[in-house]
């Protein structure tokens, strides 16, 4: 795993400093003699998979999100391979401007609700100006699950976590987008003495387009050294995109089963090497409900 990261994060800097090299490269995209001019595109969803890309919706854009993450594969036919266990996430965001976006969530998954923003603070640009994009992203977690009868004390707070990312992206080529981020999770209580409530992680994502409707897309995330040992892993996942009008379809498969932050980033328990896999798809719809000027 940790091969895959080291990949993904080696094809990422090279990708870099060849735009340091030469930021002009992606005015191939453009008419020669332009001014410096924003890339766009670099991923058609708001999440690679299931992290955060650099996409935030629209001014007066809201985009819905349905997400359905299965049951293990490896359960067999008895469950469908998973298909008889779904979780669903759905979620609302929404555009203030084209470059900063509010959202809403809410999870099956530990029953989980989310507020959260996204704030695009510097994009990229053929021709000069910055060879990657900057976008920020924070959210905050509230747990719903029932606290078990077991005579501890449990207040309200305990419920909450947070997690702050930070994305560094760049379009290398009309095909390839590459992402670092890194990643902050805290969790107010956790189960027992053996788990951190801060954990941070070192995630790389790609996206390499087939045609002008399919791309694949993958992520990797690295949990960084803690002074606590745990049973969590690193989540990867691989998956395609398919765009259709203003839908797009990301089917996937993956080791983690929770779809927002706290649980991809550090509460991941199946392994790819042990066959625990779990399909999933999200759809994206944008509407456009307010006015772009």
């Amino acid at each position: 795993m940790r091969q895959v990261y080291a990949g993904m994060a080696a094809g990422f800097l090279l990708c870099l400093s060849s735009g340091l090299v030469a930021q002009d490269d992606l005015m191939d995209f453009f008419d020669e003699g332009a001014q410096p001019t924003t890339v766009t595109s670099a991923f058609k969803a708001g999440r690679v998979i299931n992290v955060q890309s650099p996409q935030t919706s629209g001014k007066g854009e809201m985009n819905f999100i349905i997400a359905h993450r299965f049951g293990r594969i490896s359960d067999g036919w008895y469950d469908l391979f998973g298909l008889d266990n779904a979780q669903m996430r759905m979620g609302l965001d929404y555009g203030l401007t084209d470059q900063l976006q509010v959202g809403v969530a809410r999870s099956g998954f530990g029953k989980t609700l989310e507020v959260n923003a996204k704030w695009r603070v510097v994009e990229q640009k053929a021709g000069g100006g910055s060879p990657v994009s900057l976008t920020g992203y924070s959210v905050l977690m509230r747990d719903g699950l029932r606290f078990p009868e077991d005579g501890i004390q449990r207040k309200g707070v305990h419920r909450m976590s947070y997690v702050h990312q930070l994305v560094v992206a760049r379009k290398c080529s009309p095909d390839l987008s590459l992402a670092l981020v890194p990643s902050l999770v805290h969790r107010n209580l956790v189960g027992n003495a053996a788990q951190a409530n801060d954990v941070g992680t070192i995630g790389a994502g790609f996206r390499y387009k087939l045609n002008n409707r399919l791309s694949v897309n993958g992520e990797y995330h690295y949990l960084l050294p803690r002074p606590v040992e745990d049973n969590f892993v690193n989540s990867l996942s691989l998956g395609l995109d398919i765009e259709t009008g203003g839908h797009v379809f990301q089917l996937h498969i993956t080791n983690s089963r929770g779809m927002f932050e706290r649980a991809f980033l550090a509460e991941t328990t199946s392994s790819w090497q042990d066959g625990d896999l779990y399909f999933g798809f999200n759809i994206n719809r944008v509407f456009q409900v307010g006015k772009r000027r």
